[in-house]
């Protein structure tokens, strides 16, 4: 024996060597990819079918492959292998050829890894390993045994250098009968479109098996040249670039597919390049290598697609990498291998290798699916989902690790067991977790217990706070029925005071006309009616300050002109102003809005008592001022500052404690020389936290006081000042706002006839209402109910001779004005209706209006207000025929 052979045997022997190191990388590959509770069961199925396996092999597995043909189809000798050992090189051929058998059959492993059992997988072993291997082997390989006919595929020139498809399809194809029976793993699918993917517990363990093996598959390719000839460097090199090139291809399909990494695809990128390269790397070109590597990766990735679509479970993914990449090197030799290594033209040469992967398909996956099935029918092939569920180490071989012992401990105490964890070691990593663990339990239980004193306190306290809460409860009940009879009673006292009060001022102005010319008649009925005014504005205030601490006053927020407003103010006060000698000025600062968003009704109120308190509270001669600024600040919103000062009596520090408390004045002799009720501040001061601002006061006795008041402006953006608001008062004309009207002065008479039901039961408000009605030109019919009225509305309808409108009092016996109005409208009625009442609370209004009312007063009736609501709803029906006035 020459060197160069003897060269050749030590070279197969070592990368023989190589390939059963192999077995370790799928040994960390297959268990970092499963989860720890099935570790224990990959390494002794490793253990197991490389053993048996390998025995088989020897036994009658060469043979069938390599033993004399027989047509082709199988081998007939060396059954068992046994060599003198004067044929070396045959005996390396034998160990080398051995490991490919071996390696076949672990592949098939990993995708029904986690739920297959051992005794299953030990039978598809022997059925892979010592049957389905050798057979189709014997058809692609045969000639590699020096001196042996080809096998009928290796006649048609299908080339297969090291087992793409021989060693790689053959055990993906029984991987793939072997999932599709067993079904995937629990949970694996949680719907038909949605798949959850279980993580290994070891990904840096699976990524050392992935360097295992691509050591090993140096071996692998080098080792098929059977020999260390030249082409050794180019086979080594085409297997580094192949399945470098599929890793990088994973690498950046993930990083634009995914925005993130996961190893896992990385590693079979690169076992997918690996595969692909077997089948041609003795000949093909380094580029074509790497194309073939990249293809590969795609391929692999796409078949992980086709798997989770179809719902096939494969653990590890196996299929993918040496099925689909398997096929795919095999068909790349028809492309990539040059042409003068080719027997047939490209496309016959495609045509033949597309008939070996379709062969071998059929032949290994029909072989393994029909084994499986009839070994179902005796021994069941899955464990159930109670093993399952525990991990086949436990299930399958009662094997445990301190990790799995410590878990099993820590569920233990889920369920109530709460005995420290024991008999592990304490120096191991596990130990010491264990000792940590049980100290924290103990710290728990201690926690424990102190929470359960804790909480038997609190569910004391607990009962305590829910008998606080009910009287709490009920006296909430309380204070709401409380604040529901002061509301009806002051809607109550409201009407009850107003009603009189309308025939005390109505008729009081009409004895004013009749008294013309009569100084002491005028005299008397002037007393009559001032203080008539004083109750009423007394009612206002109540009501105001009623509603307001109720939370029932709204503030409407509405566009107006300030100086407008200003100027009615101006012709108010002044005119009071002049009668007690006192001058009143209006003035400026600055620049001031010409429009803002307030509420234009309340703000005139608190000024208009602002400088009446302080016109009051001035002695004859004195000087009374409100000034007006506008105040732009950056810090917050704008603000409108208005100042009232006056020279008057001043107030003492003592005296302003109680300056804005209701019915509280400087002292009782304050109210004796001065009147009032000490309402106006309070109703003022509230009014303004309303309106987004604020009232304050400074004082001094005997010099004066300075009240401040601060109101919101609304949106600033859309703010135009004035730059002279001085002048630009002067150029506004106000009408003449007082509601008192000089003695037997004839307003305007309202044109054409108007008719008017009047539906009002109190006798003297009939009377008044009625002569008032009539001293304007108005026709009046009454009905002292809302019954009465209703039935003289239809009448009057049909009759052809409508009213012109409807004034209805609200609160009258048989039938009120709520209920006349709704049967009314009911009945198709659609003429004017105004309400006419005393109820003058916060939503009476937005209740008359609701039944059906097209309009609302109150009472005491102002004759103005009379005219206007007459004039304008006459105005709106001119060619109604009215009907005859009754009394």
């Amino acid at each position: 024996m020459d060197l160069h052979q003897q060269i050749d045997i030590v070279w197969i022997l070592v990368c023989s060597i190589f390939v059963l190191f192999m077995q370790a990388g799928f040994c960390c590959l297959e268990s970092g990819l499963s989860r720890s509770k099935n570790s224990i069961h990959v390494a002794i199925k490793n253990i197991v079918d490389v053993s048996v396996v390998g025995i088989l092999f020897w036994i009658f597995g060469f043979g069938l492959m390599f033993g004399t043909t027989s047509g082709g189809l199988i081998g007939t000798s060396h059954f068992p292998y046994i060599n003198s050992g004067t044929n070396v090189f045959l005996s390396a051929f034998f160990l080398f050829q051995l490991m490919l058998c071996v390696t076949a059959t672990t592949i098939a492993s990993g995708a029904s890894a986690e739920r297959m059992r051992f005794t299953a997988y030990v039978i598809l072993s022997i059925v892979l390993g010592g049957l389905i291997y050798p057979v189709f082997g014997h058809w692609a390989w045969t000639s590699h045994f020096a001196g042996k006919a080809p096998g009928w595929l290796e006649s048609l020139g299908f080339k297969d250098f090291s087992g793409s498809t021989v060693v790689h399809s053959i055990g993906a194809w029984a991987a793939l009968a072997s999932i599709m029976i067993l079904g995937p793993r629990l949970g694996r699918f949680a719907s038909e479109k949605s798949a959850r993917k279980f993580k290994g517990h070891n990904l840096t363990l699976a990524t050392t098996g992935v360097f295992i093996l691509w050591i090993g598959w140096f071996g692998f390719n080098g080792g098929s040249e059977f020999g260390f000839t030249a082409h050794v460097p180019q086979i080594l090199i085409n297997t580094f670039l192949a399945s470098a090139a599929g890793a990088i291809t994973l690498l950046i399909w993930q990083f634009y597919q995914r925005k993130h990494i996961e190893i896992e695809n990385i590693l079979n990128g690169l076992l997918a390049g690996l595969v692909a390269s077997s089948a041609s790397c003795d000949v093909v070109a380094h580029t074509s290598a790497v194309m073939i590597g990249i293809v590969a990766a795609i391929v692999m990735e796409c078949g992980t697609w086709i798997l989770e679509r179809s719902q096939l479970d494969d653990t590890i993914g196996v299929i993918p990498v040496h099925g689909f990449a398997g096929v795919w090197g095999t068909l790349a030799v028809a492309i990539f291998v040059p042409a003068e290594f080719l027997v047939h033209s490209r496309l016959h040469q495609f045509l033949v290798q597309l008939l070996g992967c379709a062969v071998c398909f059929i032949w290994c996956f029909s072989f393994c699916w029909v084994t499986l099935r009839i070994v179902s029918k005796y021994i069941r092939l899955r464990v159930t989902p109670e093993e399952e569920e525990i991990g086949l180490n436990i299930s399958e071989h009662g094997a445990t690790t301190e990790m799995y012992d410590l878990l099993n401990s820590m569920e233990q105490h889920i369920q109530g067991d709460s005995s420290p964890i024991e008999d592990l070691d304490e120096h191991s990593d596990v130990g010491l977790i264990a000792k940590q663990y049980n100290r924290v339990s103990e710290i728990r239980d201690q926690a424990l217990n102190e929470l359960k004193d804790r909480t038997d306190n609190l569910e004391i306290v607990r009962k305590e706070l829910e008998e606080k809460a009910e009287r709490l409860n009920q006296a909430n009940k309380d204070a709401e029925a409380a604040s529901r009879a002061k509301s009806e009673f002051l809607a109550n006292m409201s009407h009850e005071l107003r009603t009189p009060m309308t025939a005390v001022l109505g008729y009081t102005d009409l004895l004013v006309e009749e008294s013309w010319g009569r100084p002491g008649s005028l005299k008397l009925l002037d007393v009559i009616k001032r203080n008539g005014n004083y109750l009423l504005d007394l009612i206002n205030d109540i009501l105001d300050l009623s509603k307001i601490e109720s939370g029932k006053l709204t503030i409407e927020t509405i566009e107006f002109s300030l100086l407008e407003k200003l100027k009615e103010i101006q012709s108010l006060m002044s005119v009071r102003a002049e009668n007690q000698e006192i001058r009143f000025k209006l003035t400026f600062k600055g620049q001031i809005p010409k429009e803002i968003k307030s509420d234009p009704t309340r703000l005139k109120q608190i000024l208009i008592n602002l400088v009446g308190n302080a016109i009051k509270f001035t002695p004859d001669g004195g000087k009374v001022t409100m000034e007006t600024s506008f105040v732009n600040s950056d810090a917050g919103p704008s603000k409108l500052l208005f100042k009232v000062q006056d020279t008057g009596i001043g107030m003492s520090a003592e005296q302003m404690k109680n300056l804005y408390q209701p019915f509280v004045q400087a002292d009782s002799s304050t109210s004796r020389k001065f009147g009032g009720t000490g309402l106006g501040l309070a109703i003022s001061k509230r009014l303004s936290n309303m309106l987004g601002g604020d009232l304050v006061c400074e004082s001094v006795p005997q010099k004066g006081t300075e009240f401040t008041l601060t109101i919101g402006v609304g949106d600033q953006e859309s703010l135009q000042l004035i730059d002279n608001p001085s002048a630009a008062l002067k150029a506004i004309r106000v009408s003449n706002q007082d509601g008192i009207f000089a003695a037997g002065a004839a307003g305007e008479k309202i044109k054409g006839v108007c008719s008017v039901l009047l539906a009002e039961d109190g006798v003297d408000n009939q009377r008044l209402i009625s002569t008032l009605l009539k001293k304007e030109g108005a026709q009046v019919m009454l009905a002292e109910n809302g019954d009465i009225a209703v039935r003289r509305a239809l009448n009057a309808l049909e009759n052809g001779k409508p009213f012109n409108v409807i004034l209805m009092d609200m609160s009258m016996p048989v039938l009120d004005g709520y209920g006349a109005t709704k049967m009314l409208r009911e009945k198709g009625y659609d003429l004017p209706i105004v309400a006419l009442t005393a109820h003058a609370m916060s939503g009476d209004r937005q209740k008359c209006i609701e039944a059906g009312c097209n309009d609302y007063t109150t009472k005491p009736v102002n004759r103005e207000k009379l005219r206007e609501i007459v004039h304008f709803y006459q105005s709106e029906n001119p060619k109604t025929k009215p009907t005859q006035a009754m009394n």
